[in-house]
């Protein structure tokens, strides 16, 4: 009996360390959406400020050279991928409403993360306990 309940915990422990994995992949994915939405809010307060000539990037960290014909609105996306105009205000709206519902998606990510750490500490201890009073036996 003993031995089947080892097995289950450390099925399960692997079964967590999945999960784990999983939403730390997954919170990774989160930040860096952050992190590209304060990227396009900057670069909207440099396109607002500039006149005539930018370098607009293709892609693989290469740019090119182009004129700026209009910097009173945007193109941007809204879900689903649908795309809309907006303003310069409302684009901003859009953009930091987009990245406080991030935040609060990491917040709950990391308590997630949190929860199932700690039951894997949990489950550690549990799975070595055996081992270890088998040793003091023997």
């Amino acid at each position: 009996m003993a031995e089947r309940e080892e097995q289950e915990r450390i099925l399960t422990y692997r079964i967590l360390e999945s999960r784990l994995d999983g939403l730390l992949k997954q919170r990774d994915l989160v930040l860096n959406k952050i992190a590209e939405i304060q990227s396009t809010l900057s670069t909207i307060d440099e396109v607002e400020k500039k006149n005539g000539d930018i370098l607009i990037p293709i892609g693989g960290e290469a740019y090119t050279h182009g004129k700026l014909l209009e910097k009173k609105t945007f193109i941007v996306e809204i879900g689903a991928n649908v795309a809309l105009e907006k303003n310069v205000e409302e684009a901003k709206t859009i953009l930091n409403k987009r990245q406080e519902e991030l935040m609060k998606a990491v917040n709950d990510l990391q308590k997630e993360i949190q929860k199932v750490s700690f039951t894997l500490q949990q489950l550690a201890m549990q799975i070595q306990q055996p081992t270890t009073e088998e040793t003091k036996a023997g």
